[in-house]
Parts: C-alpha cells; sequence; structure tokens
C-alpha cells in the first residue's frame, strides 16, 4: 500500500508539473513553430524524389519536414504563428531564376512595350502613341520588338521617321542585342558615314553608306551615352513593378545582371522591408581588376546579410543572339552564307581577360550563343585551369587533354549563360572543366519558328540541349532572361518538358529527345540555381535548416498534363519564412 501511495504521488506530482505554466513555456519554446504547413504534397528536391506532407518553419528556416501527424505533434504555434491547411497542394522550393536582368527588366515595363507586335505597323502604333503623350525632343525608348515576326526584314530609321521627326527614338530588339534608331538619334549621336563602329558592333548601312538605323551589339552604345540616366523615382517605380511580378509568379531568390550600382537601391528595398527576392547580383567583366576589388570592398563595408544581397559572378559578353544573326559561329548562318555572327573581342583578348580574373579569385559568366562564341569561353576557361593547376603545382591527369578541375583549392564554377549552340565536341568539355551552363528554357520555345533555317539540320541537334547537358552532369541551372522572354517560371517549366510553343505545336515537341520530365525541370529551377551561386546550402531544397523560401501551386506540376503547366499558377509564395503573396 505504501508503495502504491507512493507511486501515486510521484504520478500526480509528474502530472502538476508537466501541465504548470513553466512546463508549457518550456515545451513551446523547444517545439516552436511560426508557420506550419499541413495536408500537402511537398516536393523537397532531394536526391531521393522524397515526398512529404507537412513543414514546419521559425524564423526564417525550416525546422521539420514530414507527415502532417507528426509535425502537428511535435509543434506548437507561435502566439502570432500560422497554420495553413494545404488541401493537398503541391509545395516546392521557391523558385530561383538564374538568368535575370531584374532591376533594368522593371525599368523596361514603364517604357514603350513592343512585345508581341506580330507586324510593323502594330509596333509603330505603339511608337505614335507615345509620341503623342512625349513632349518635343524629350527621348522615346522602349524595348520588345522581333522582326522575324515581320517577314525576318529589319526595320529602317525611316520608318520611325513616319511616326516622329521631332522626338529621338532609340527601339532595343527583343533580345537587348539590336537596337533601332531614327534619323534624329543618328544625328545627335553624330552618326555619319565616315563613322566606325567599335569593336564587337556593326552600323548597318543602305547602299550609299547611310546609316539604316539598325545598330548591332556594342554599336548601340554610339547612341545610348546620349540618352538621360533613368531617374532614381523611375527605377524604384521599375523595381517595385517587377518585385509585384516575382512575387505573383513564386520567385524569391535571383541572379542579377543589372550592375554593382543595383545593389544601391536594392539596399534601399531591403533597408525598408520591401525587398522580396534575395539578390546574387553580377559585376561587370568589361570592369578592371582594381575597380571590381574596390567594388567588392566597398560592399562589404555595407555588412547586408549575405543571404540577402550579395556579389557574385563577372558577367561578360562573348557573341550576339540568333535572332539577330550576331551570335558567333564556327562556320556561316545556313540562311546567311556571308555571315557568321560577331564576336565582341579575338580569342587571344578573351582568353587573357579569363586568365586575370580567374587568377583574381572571381567567378566568371560569359553570355555566349553561337558554337563558336562557347568554344571559346571553354578555351579561356581551360586556360584559367591550366594556368592554376601551374602555380600551384597541382597534379593532372595526363589522359585527358583538358584534367577535370577536381582539387579543393580551385573550384571556381565559371558560368557559360545561354550555351545555346554547342559543337558536339564541347559538352564534355563542360563536365571536365565543371562549367555550369545557365540556359533558359523559353528560348528555344521562342526560336524554334527560326532556329533551323539558323543553323541547319546538323547544328540544331547541339542547340538549346539541356538534357544532353544533363546527360554529361553538367550542372543547369534555369532561369528566364526577363525581360528577353517573360518572367514567368511556369513557361520556362512548360518548354523543359514539352519542347512546344505555347500553341502546343509542334506535335511530340521540337527536337524532342532533348525533354526533361518535371521533376527535373523543377531541380533546374531551384537547386541547380542555388548550386550556381555557392548558396546550395541555404536553399533550393525543402529540408530542416534550409532557408523558408517556398512556393504553394495552383496544380500539381507532378501529376498534370504538360500542356496544364501553362495555367498553373502560385497559390501562395513564402519568403523568409513569411507568406508574401497569396492567390485571392
Amino acid at each position: 500500500m505504501l508503495k502504491f501511495i507512493h507511486r501515486t504521488s510521484l504520478f500526480f506530482a509528474l502530472v502538476t508539473l508537466l501541465c504548470s505554466p513553466l512546463a508549457s513555456v518550456a515545451h513551446q519554446t523547444a517545439d516552436r513553430a511560426d508557420l506550419i504547413l499541413t495536408n500537402g504534397k511537398i516536393f523537397t528536391a532531394d536526391d531521393k524524389g522524397t515526398l512529404a506532407e507537412a513543414v514546419a518553419i521559425r524564423g526564417n528556416r525550416i525546422v521539420a519536414v514530414g507527415r502532417t501527424r507528426d509535425i502537428t505533434t511535435r509543434f506548437r504555434l507561435a502566439p502570432q504563428g500560422r497554420n495553413v491547411d494545404l488541401k493537398g497542394k503541391l509545395v516546392t522550393p521557391g523558385f530561383n531564376d538564374a538568368h535575370i536582368h531584374f532591376l533594368s527588366g522593371g525599368i523596361s515595363l514603364l517604357l514603350v512595350d513592343l512585345n508581341g507586335a506580330k507586324t510593323l505597323d502594330e509596333a509603330l502604333n505603339r511608337v505614335a502613341q507615345k509620341a503623342r503623350e512625349t513632349p518635343e525632343g524629350v527621348w522615346i525608348t522602349g524595348r520588345g520588338w522581333d522582326h522575324t515576326l515581320w517577314g525576318n526584314k529589319f526595320p529602317i530609321r525611316q520608318d520611325l521617321d513616319r511616326i516622329t521627326s521631332r522626338h529621338p527614338v532609340l527601339l532595343t530588339r527583343v533580345d537587348g542585342h539590336v537596337s533601332w534608331a531614327n534619323s534624329l538619334a543618328l544625328q545627335k549621336a553624330n552618326i555619319t558615314p565616315d563613322t566606325k563602329a567599335p569593336e564587337g558592333g556593326e552600323i548597318e548601312r543602305d547602299a550609299q553608306g547611310i546609316a539604316t538605323g539598325i545598330l548591332k551589339e556594342t554599336a548601340a552604345g554610339l547612341v545610348t551615352r546620349f540618352i538621360p540616366e533613368t531617374t532614381a523615382q523611375d527605377r524604384a517605380r521599375g523595381l517595385e513593378r517587377a518585385l509585384e511580378q516575382a512575387r505573383e509568379y513564386g520567385i524569391t531568390s535571383i541572379n542579377d545582371n543589372s550592375g554593382y550600382e543595383a545593389t544601391k537601391i536594392y539596399r534601399e528595398f531591403l533597408r525598408d522591408g520591401k525587398l522580396t527576392v534575395r539578390v546574387a547580383e553580377w559585376q561587370n567583366f568589361e570592369d578592371s581588376i582594381e575597380e571590381l576589388k574596390r567594388q567588392r570592398a566597398e560592399f562589404a563595408t555595407f555588412k547586408d546579410d549575405p543571404l540577402r544581397i550579395r556579389l557574385t559572378a563577372l558577367k561578360g559578353y562573348v557573341d550576339g543572339t540568333l535572332g539577330s544573326r550576331t551570335a558567333a559561329m564556327l562556320a556561316p548562318f545556313s540562311d546567311d552564307h556571308n555571315n557568321s555572327g560577331i564576336p565582341r573581342r579575338s580569342s587571344e583578348e578573351l582568353t587573357k581577360m579569363i586568365v586575370e580574373r580567374d587568377a583574381a579569385g572571381f567567378q566568371i559568366t560569359l553570355h555566349a550563343i553561337g558554337d563558336k562564341a562557347n568554344r571559346m569561353a571553354i578555351e579561356g576557361f581551360t586556360k584559367a585551369s591550366q594556368e592554376h593547376y601551374k602555380k600551384f603545382n597541382l597534379p593532372q591527369n595526363s589522359s585527358k587533354k583538358y584534367p577535370p578541375v577536381k582539387p579543393v583549392q580551385y573550384a571556381p564554377r565559371h558560368r557559360i549563360e545561354h550555351a545555346q549552340v554547342i559543337a558536339p565536341t564541347d559538352f564534355k568539355r563542360f563536365a571536365e572543366l565543371g562549367v555550369i551552363a545557365s540556359m533558359q528554357p523559353s528560348h528555344a520555345i521562342s526560336d524554334k519558328r527560326w532556329a533551323g533555317e539558323r543553323l541547319g539540320e546538323y547544328r540544331t541537334l547541339g542547340a538549346y540541349a539541356w538534357h544532353l547537358m544533363r546527360s554529361y552532369n553538367v550542372h543547369t541551372p534555369f532561369g528566364t532572361d526577363f525581360p528577353v522572354e517573360g518572367m514567368s517560371p511556369y513557361v520556362g517549366l512548360f518548354a523543359a518538358v514539352t519542347r512546344q510553343s505555347t500553341d502546343l505545336e509542334p506535335q511530340g515537341g521540337w527536337q524532342p529527345q532533348e525533354r526533361l520530365n518535371i521533376a527535373e525541370a523543377i531541380h533546374c529551377y531551384t537547386r541547380e540555381s542555388a548550386y550556381g551561386s555557392f548558396e546550395e546550402n541555404d536553399k533550393g531544397q525543402i529540408a530542416p535548416g534550409m532557408l523558408a523560401d517556398l512556393v504553394v501551386h495552383s496544380r500539381d506540376l507532378l501529376t498534370i498534363e504538360p500542356k496544364d503547366i501553362l495555367n498553373t499558377q502560385a497559390a501562395m509564395t513564402i519568403f523568409d519564412g513569411k507568406v508574401i503573396y497569396e492567390k485571392r
């Protein structure tokens, strides 16, 4: 009896202790969550393809992933916490756009928008409307025109002169690599028959040697230097527009090609609590090493959270684009036998710059479209690798011409942006050097209308070849290249898995051997993108310890028909542990 009484007393004492306010507080502190997602389909993006039901978030990190029953049993919501019943919806890591012109793209939304203009007259009507609203003498700028929709013939200055001769006009092609000016803009830039194009550019001229108004690649700089800088107010408006779209599309991280100066407005928005993407900003490959280091030293003094704003790669250009026939090709275009494109500089100069910047410790990412441009970039990265091995007397595998970069001392993760047309022998070199192929699937479905004519049957087999890249175990982060394409990652996912245009042509897909399955495509938009900016330990997966950047989708991307990806939207975007967007 005494033993029974003793045990009973201990039992009630324990119950009293557990039910006391002190015990309750201790339990909540140990297993508190600020946001719990339950009853969902959680695509974790791990190597095993694990699916879960629930996620618990504390602060800005994920603290648990598992079954709904286990998560709700273990965790209690903080006083201001929230429990979201997903009702079966799919959750993935937040989209990470690996190649985007975020700030400049946002600003372009404030200019004349020529995207989708199906005829020259339609484009001119949009410019005319802007001219009616603009004081005489003020510059009119815009972007988005695509002459391949107008019969594949470049427009000329006289077309714009018919609309306005009292406003200087400069309009950038959809790819950003060709500009179209009216006569007044050319006059203000003092472009005469004697004006020479800068290196890496071309002034298109008529039979009399007069500029037609088409300025290719670096030649556009002859005019843009006379255009007044964007105002601080317009930069803020443009960034707000871009951030709004990103939230609606579930984009929580970006690799941005807006330049070092853009970090100033990003920091302002961060300070004001308005920056709802993580920014990995690129510097200008063209700047001197001294200037690049100065920028890095200055940036370090700001002491911003590197998971919110950071400097990563140096962005450079090797060539132009296929659409404008300025991509640097090993052989002439199949539909223009006297044209092999425009390299921005010689191979020797490019290699010299790569080696110097690599030796200074910078990650390098180069725009390369044509097979020659990609070869030039690969040759430069090869030389940089070889110089590093020599400098540190590191062993090389003599059985391979291009030794793989294995030593821990050297892992630069250099990148090639677009990597659109690759010579067959160069895919393996990407893998051996550890070069990242940063690709944009939506380019393939936009370009397929004319890419075969530009490239011919043989070269088309190595074009937009993300499946082939992945078969060589090359890291392939995906992005949109906004504003060249729209910002929606769903269009990119659709393009990656179907190789069809948005009107579902051709049946079965263009070069269908390059299709990915949807899980692979999501990986490329999340985990692979994080790898591209050295952030795979913090994001790209849904796992304990990872940043709580997630997107809840309106449809189950893993099971729906591929065509229905285009009708999928972000139902909820979670950034830094907070719900920042909900579809109403």
